[in-house]
């Protein structure tokens, strides 16, 4: 207990505490600030999500009524009517209580909606806009929310105590926590050592046991402490603005096989805190592990994100691999909250602390020796067998010792070592979802085939052969409606024309994949570009895409068309940002289903790009190149050895400038080009005019746009080669990473600690890219942090959505160089102040 207490006011000294409070209140409170400026369009999400329902049925009720007062309708078709009628009056219900925000009535309005959709399609008709999953979803909810006695609430932006609680557990008790708790406390042995005075406290009559789980379970306590502060912050702050009860009633979806299954929000809640709990056990015994080997902290954290990564990517991809043994798929956290409680379960938990047990053991054992692991040896040989060169200006003296410090830094192999192995990890990621991409677009168009032959085709055929005998049935029955259209000319050559039609919707999708497989990429364009065609000529009640969507995929296909491009696959359609979906979970099936993979050089670029992934390097670069002075103190504060040189404090800022830069610059070149060369050797280099979207003005589906001198669609954007829009992305994250490095080492003048350096950085960064889309305005393109999100910024996405043409990669690149030149020029007048001071 007493080890517990000594580790615990370790802590509190450090402020690591303080910290971690500060970072949970800040992630809490920029979340429910974000909720907090959506309550205006809550109406107008909720008019959305029932919007294709109101479509639909107006629409059947328009087609009944018509039957009705030219051919008359049957029984059957009168209950229908009967109950279109009434579905479209419950809407009308639903719609007049979100204008009148009655959200209490709302459950009962829906419920009255439902029920009439079910005996509407008793009577052989069907609702499409509400179908298999999401309607069994809809009415459990619905049930839920009446017996319960519930009011409709936004769950999108939520700002009740409970459902933001939800919203928050998702963010805090997932990656982001653990990467929290692992970064300020998994440490805790690694620090012992890389400071020196682990050896001093095992010369204590203290066994190594006690002292392993004595931190172990300090650290656990912090972690929490963490889940405290957070559930408290995700309560206290929306209890306190918006005023509303505490509720954990609200349903919350979970599937169990293929079923689907209410839960309460509260059980959602503390499933989520549970699985953080087992996941930081885990991840915390496997660093303790790790620290047996390592004695530095940053190769540690490289380790520990390396194997975390690796292994979540190995289980997410392969079945084999997601069993109950396998503690890592803890770390697929919205795959165990998106299921329900299953018998499995209880194994999980089980497999779960037996590992962490046998890590945990494991670390307590090994032997001493074992730690010297990645350790450089201690007998260096002079740079340039001792040879001085005394006549180089100062600066460049300094900026040559820099280099030779980072030669020797231990960390400097462990970095590239572990950039590589990601790097190659990513490739092999998209190697495979290459594949399977490929795989599944032609297993959609086949069984869109067959489904068109069996359940159109086919009963067409039927019809059409059946239509004399029919004909005969219905002058037997008397049936004066069914005579009337039997005996119209036009009826059969309808159902001909239609057969003829889905024939063709059948030959399309059947042809692009005879044409793909005999490589003949005209053909495959063309079968796709009528496949375009057909779509956007489709009548279809609620389509999430938009116009704007159709015309750049016709004219991606017809570039491609044009310069007879090897494909990329999958999916003929490319999103875009004015498309209108119903939910994230919608956008995100779009996203996924039409998503472009290839491996070639060029588009595994492309891929890192637009995918981010290319922080993960930049951050890993930051770490290693942008400590400054920060790494010159410490526990061996070598700063002050160098202040008693003769050498100038502003040579020592620029030194570092220049040679942390270039160091960072080139590595990062080095990693673009690694990637793009194992691209081309495993696939090919890739086509440099392939089109990528660049959007050019702002466009809205108006319908009263014909009245107006409207531009079209076209006019909206262009396409650019893959080629000319790569080489502008990397320069433009050249600039940000360079604006990066000069800023962490400029704030390492006045932060002494390296994790204070690369917080400031962080929120910083944050900060400054949050406040200058929310307060800047029209000065937006004048703010460096501006162009952090450089994939967007190339494709002229960021300029539209923020009606800001100014916003280029060419003005970014202005603006990051001056900003950069800027911050070193104020860095070495404070130096040179310093300099002043110290001669003084």
């Amino acid at each position: 207990m007493s080890i517990i207490r000594f580790e615990l006011k370790k802590i509190l000294c450090q402020k690591k505490l303080l910290v971690l409070f500060a970072v949970t209140l800040f992630v809490t409170a920029g979340l429910y600030i974000q909720n907090v400026k959506q309550p205006s369009k809550f109406q107008e999400r909720a008019l959305e999500k029932i919007e294709p329902y109101v479509e639909e049925s107006d629409k059947l009720f328009q087609i009944l009524n018509n039957m009705k007062r030219t051919i008359g309708l049957d029984e059957k078709q009168e209950k229908q009517l009967e109950h279109a009628n009434l579905m479209a009056t419950a809407l009308f219900h639903w719609k007049s209580a979100i204008y009148n925000e009655e959200w209490e009535a709302i459950p009962a309005i829906e419920q009255d909606f439902l029920t009439h959709m079910h005996l509407f399609e008793s009577y052989e008709n069907s609702f499409l806009s509400l179908r298999d999953t999401e309607r069994e979803i809809t009415m459990q909810r619905n049930e839920w929310m009446l017996t319960q006695s519930l009011a409709y609430e936004d769950e999108d932006f939520p700002i009740s105590p409970a459902l933001f609680l939800k919203e928050s557990a998702t963010v805090l008790f997932g990656v982001v926590g653990i990467g929290l708790v692992i970064l300020l406390f998994g440490n805790i042995v690694t620090t012992e050592k890389e400071h020196k005075t682990w050896l001093t406290v095992r010369t204590q009559p203290i066994a190594k046991g006690r002292l392993i789980v004595g931190k172990y379970i300090s650290v656990c306590l912090m972690s929490i402490l963490f889940i405290v502060i957070g559930v408290s912050a995700s309560l206290i702050i929306p209890m306190i603005h918006s005023g509303h009860p505490v509720l954990f009633e609200y349903p919350a979806v979970v599937t169990i096989g293929d079923t689907v299954s209410i839960i309460s929000t509260g059980q959602y809640i503390m499933r989520a805190i549970l699985l953080f709990i087992l996941a930081g056990i885990f991840t915390l015994s496997l660093t303790f592990f790790l620290g047996s080997f390592v004695r530095n902290s940053f190769t540690l954290y490289m380790l520990t994100g390396f194997i975390l990564l690796i292994s979540a990517f190995s289980t997410s991809t392969y079945n084999i691999l997601n069993a109950v043994w396998n503690p890592f798929r803890l770390l697929l956290f919205s795959q165990f909250l998106e299921k329900g409680p299953e018998l499995s379960d209880w194994w999980t938990l089980l497999f779960v602390v037996g590992w962490s047990l046998l890590l945990l053991v494991w670390a307590i054992f090994m032997p001493q020796r074992a730690s010297a692991l990645f350790q450089a040896s201690a007998n260096k040989s002079p740079f340039a067998n001792g040879k001085i060169k005394a006549r180089i200006p100062s600066m460049l003296r300094v900026s040559l010792f820099e280099w030779r410090k980072m030669r020797r830094n231990p960390l400097f192999a462990s970095v590239a070592i572990v950039l590589i192995l990601l790097l190659i990890v990513d490739y092999i990621f998209i190697s495979h979802q290459t594949d399977l991409k490929e795989e599944e677009y032609f297993q959609d168009l086949q069984a869109l085939a067959d489904d068109y032959n069996v359940n159109l085709v086919y009963r067409l055929q039927q019809e059409i052969t059946s239509f004399d005998e029919d004909k005969k049935k219905a002058e037997e029955k008397g049936d004066e409606t069914l005579i009337v259209y039997y005996n119209d000319p036009k009826s059969l050559e309808r159902k001909e024309e239609l057969l003829e039609d889905y024939r063709n919707l059948v030959a399309m999708r059947v042809n692009v994949i005879d044409h793909y497989q005999q490589n003949d990429w005209t053909a495959f364009y063309e079968s796709q570009l009528a496949l375009n065609e057909e779509r956007r000529a489709r009548e279809s009640t609620y389509d999430p895409l938009s116009p704007f969507t159709y015309a750049v995929s016709i004219a991606e296909k017809e570039w491609l068309l044009g310069r007879n491009l090897r494909p990329v696959l999958s999916g003929e359609l490319t999103p875009t940002i004015f498309d209108e979906y119903e939910d994230k979970e919608l956008e995100k099936f779009y996203y996924d289903t039409y998503k472009k993979v290839d491996n070639s050089g060029l588009f595994s670029l492309y891929l890192n790009i637009t995918d981010k992934f290319y922080i993960i390097p930049g951050i890993v670069l930051l770490f290693l190149v942008g400590m400054g002075f920060a790494s010159e103190r410490g526990k061996r504060p070598t700063l002050q050895l160098l202040l008693t040189q003769p050498v100038r404090k502003r040579d020592l800022f620029l030194g570092k400038v220049f040679t942390n830069s270039m160091i960072g610059i080139i590595g990062c070149v080095a990693l673009f080009g690694l990637l793009a060369l194992i691209g081309t050797l495993v696939n090919r280099f890739g086509d440099w005019a392939y089109p990528v979207l660049h959007y050019d003005q702002k466009w809205i589906d108006d319908p009263f746009s014909l009245f107006k001198e409207a531009t079209s669609i076209t006019d909206g954007f262009h396409l650019m080669p893959l080629g000319n829009y790569l080489l502008e992305t990397m320069g433009l994250f050249l600039l940000v990473l360079w604006f990066a490095i000069v800023l962490s080492i400029f704030l390492s003048q006045f932060i002494r600690s390296k994790a204070g350096v690369i917080g400031a950085v962080a929120v910083i960064g944050f900060v400054g890219y949050i406040g200058s889309h929310k307060l800047l305005g029209n000065l937006l393109h004048l703010s460096p942090f501006t162009y952090f999100d450089v994939a967007r910024i190339t494709n002229g996405e960021i300029a539209v959505l923020a009606e800001n043409y100014q916003i280029t990669g060419m003005t970014g690149s202005l603006v990051l160089l001056v900003s950069t030149v800027g911050l070193i020029g104020i860095g070495w007048l404070i130096a040179s102040r310093r300099d002043r001071t110290t001669m003084a």
